[in-house]
């Protein structure tokens, strides 16, 4: 509906600049020849100018202004990331696909005892905040993340929904009990997949900050041994 109206808006705004060029142009020729031709010329100087103005609206890139909305904290902060226009819509598609995602899985992990249960146990919930909330934190480990986003969390949202939707069967025989069972393992296993995906994605940071304590543990060594060396000599 807003692409609708953004569109007849850009429509009436050239209908009003070639509606104002042909007057202004025949404005001009009037002042310099009589006749007919005036009007022609005005014509084509009124098209000419409607055209480049809408060829240069047609160039302005779709993604920048489908940001006019963003917080500009957070554009700063794609920006910084070295991040394009393109880069920035196609990020926020995706996290946004993300965050549906995540509200549905909070709703279908409070469904049924049994998700409860699984959602207590292995957070499958609070892991995938965690990732979202460090690929919005870093958005270089988009792509890292990718099977989280396009895999692992679309196939977790889908299950739940379907255990539930058994669940809520009024009769149950052993075929459902045995769907049940091997859906919740399944879900369970998926929940334990996610943790994987959270480590993997933070796996760097916590190389980083080994490093630094492995440095920082050297050159305290170091310090406290010349001190050591500095006090005996004193005695």
């Amino acid at each position: 509906m807003q692409k609708r109206i953004s569109k007849r808006r850009s429509w009436l705004i050239n209908a009003i600049i070639f509606i104002a060029s042909f007057y202004a142009f025949r404005l001009v020729f009037d002042g310099c020849m009589n006749g007919n031709f005036n009007n022609t010329l005005a014509l084509g100087g009124a098209v000419i100018v409607t055209g480049i103005i809408f060829w240069w609206q047609q160039r302005q890139p779709q993604a920048a202004k489908n940001l006019k909305n963003v917080d500009q904290t957070m554009l700063t902060h794609y920006r910084k990331a070295g991040m394009s226009d393109e880069d920035i819509q196609f990020f926020r598609e995706t996290m946004s696909t993300a965050k549906d995602q995540i509200d549905q899985l909070n709703q279908n992990m409070q469904s049924v005892p049994k998700l409860r249960a699984i959602e207590l146990h292995s957070e499958p919930v609070k892991v995938s905040r965690a990732i979202f909330k460090t690929i919005v934190a870093e958005p270089q480990k988009l792509h890292a993340a990718s099977d989280f986003l396009y895999r692992h969390l679309p196939t977790m949202v889908d299950l739940t929904e379907k255990h539930i939707a058994i669940s809520k069967h009024e009769v149950k025989d052993k075929d459902t009990y045995t769907v049940l069972d091997k859906s919740a393992t399944v879900i369970s296993d998926l929940a334990q997949q996610f943790r994987d995906d959270y480590e993997a994605l933070v796996a760097d940071d916590l190389s980083d900050i080994d490093v630094d304590i492995t440095l920082a543990q050297a050159a305290l060594k170091k310090s406290q041994t010349a001190a050591k060396e500095s006090n005996d000599d004193e005695q």
